[in-house]
């Protein structure tokens, strides 16, 4: 059952509704006698002579008697016929007899002319009763009947919203495996063009989460080949990076000095990198004169999770970021068609999203990450945070690919490398590399893996829908013999 469907199906049960209102107001509430006009005053009309007597009345069959040296009066005008009531009011007390008022019976209208009968009053509110009772039915079938497709939609999803990614469950659990469908689907946003860098064009646009409740900035650089004619069909690959702590107002990792945009151009153009559309949102959700004024900024990472009590990162990355750059952007759904890039903190997001979302993301690569969750703002959530670390997420054994890179001088952080990829088991695939220098250094190697293991799909063709064979068997040949 469709959105469109049940929204049939509600307005079918507003408009029996409204009749059945229309109805009652009109004839009162079911049961209630027909309004009646108020009954003339007492006592004969102010034309018809009459005298008093102090016996009691004659009975109705008597003839009537003539009146002496009174001059004829007009006949009277018609009384208006009233309608019956379904009760019968209560009699009056008789008067005594001395002020009972003897009425000429000639002078009075005929008691068919004066009330008319009470079984045409009651048959003319029939049709009124049928109609009523046949429309307070409809909306009851309607209600049933739309109460069932709104479970429907629950159950099925929503046709019309943007693409849902594919593959396997969340590991984890935590948080949602997706996004919800009770929301109906997200409108395109506004992005505002910031102009062009390294051949594409940089958007930004303020996202307040729908499922999150985070509000951060998020930027989108898309490549030249988006504006051509030939590409209008496509549906690009995505590249999602994280920068380093705190990103907040910023996303580091498309400052100059990484050289992210430049050497992904540059990959585009030679056709070694596919045509990746770039998201890059905030790490965090805090001002930034808050965090700089800590003397250990550290101590707010979120370390791009869902800690009770505090922001929802994870939702927010992977579901909020997703769903509006899915609603405004042609991007592919299936998670083959997505990677995920940080440097230091957002490293660490680019491991734990890949093996915690396996159902969006292919590939992961992280230079200079740590591999373990240890905030401060952990405490009293020890439970959950070792349910969402990296070395807990390995052992479900997702299906992704993983790049960690460290500096050379760098020695606790290739240990820590070195021991998730001892832990990991097939089908999860996790490569390691040293560098020497910044991440301008180490990004090169970065990006040729994640170009390996995202897929493209050919302009005007269908989205891809799974890792190359050839890829994929090359990349746990080089795993396993390390």
């Amino acid at each position: 059952m469709t959105r469109k469907a049940l929204k049939g199906l509600l307005i079918a049960v507003t408009l029996g509704l409204a009749v059945a209102l229309v109805l009652r107001a009109r004839r009162g509430a079911p049961g209630e006698p027909a309004a009646v006009p108020a009954d003339p005053p007492a006592g004969p009309p102010a034309d018809v002579p009459v005298h008093t007597s102090a016996a009691a009345p004659a009975p109705a069959a008597r003839a009537p008697r003539p009146v002496a040296a009174v001059v004829p009066a007009p006949a009277p005008a018609p009384v208006p016929a009233r309608v019956a009531r379904p009760a019968v009011a209560e009699r009056p007390a008789v008067p005594p007899a001395a002020d009972i008022v003897e009425i000429d019976p000639d002078q009075l209208p005929s008691v068919a002319e004066a009330r008319p009968e009470p079984v045409r009053a009651t048959r003319a509110r029939r049709p009124q009763l049928v109609v009523g009772g046949v429309a307070l039915a409809f909306v009851v079938v309607a209600s049933a009947v739309g109460a069932m497709a709104y479970d429907s939609v629950k159950s099925d999803g929503d046709d019309t919203g943007p693409a849902a990614a594919t593959g396997s469950s969340s590991p984890s659990g935590l948080p949602s495996g997706g996004p919800s469908t009770s929301l109906g689907p997200m409108q395109p946003l506004k992005f505002e063009s910031l102009g062009v860098r390294s051949g594409g064009s940089l958007n930004q646009v303020t996202l307040p989460g729908r499922r999150s409740g985070v509000t951060a900035d998020v930027w989108v650089w898309l490549p030249p080949q988006y504006q051509r004619d030939d590409f209008r069909n496509k549906r690009f690959p995505v590249l999602v990076v994280h920068s380093a702590y705190p990103g907040t107002g910023e996303n580091s990792m498309l400052a100059d000095k990484t050289t992210l945009l430049a050497k992904l151009a540059q990959g585009i153009t030679a056709g070694t990198l596919p045509p990746f559309v770039l998201v890059a949102p905030e790490l965090t959700p805090y001002p930034e004169s808050e965090v700089r004024a800590l003397p250990k900024p550290e101590t707010l990472d979120t370390e791009c999770s869902d800690i009770p009590g505090r922001a929802k990162m994870a939702t927010f990355h992977n579901e909020d970021v997703r769903e509006a750059v899915a609603a405004t952007y042609r991007v592919a759904a299936e998670r083959s068609a997505w990677g995920v890039l940080g440097e230091g903190a957002g490293g660490l997001c680019a491991v734990k999203y890949a093996l915690q979302f396996p159902q969006y993301y292919a590939a992961a690569a992280s230079i200079g990450g740590a591999t373990a969750l240890k905030s401060p703002l952990w405490v009293g959530s020890a439970d959950v945070r070792e349910a969402q670390q990296p070395a807990k997420l390995v052992g479900a054994r997702p299906d992704v690919r993983l790049f960690l890179s460290n500096a050379a001088n760098d020695n606790a952080g290739k240990q820590a490398s070195a021991a998730l990829k001892t832990a990991a088991k097939a089908p999860t695939v996790v490569e390691t590399a040293t560098a020497s220098g910044d991440t301008a250094k180490q990004l090169p190697a970065a990006l040729v893996f994640l170009g390996r293991n995202v897929t493209d799909a050919p302009p005007g063709g269908p989205p891809a829908s799974s890792t190359r064979p050839a890829t994929a068997t090359a990349t746990a040949t080089r795993n396993t013999g390390a």
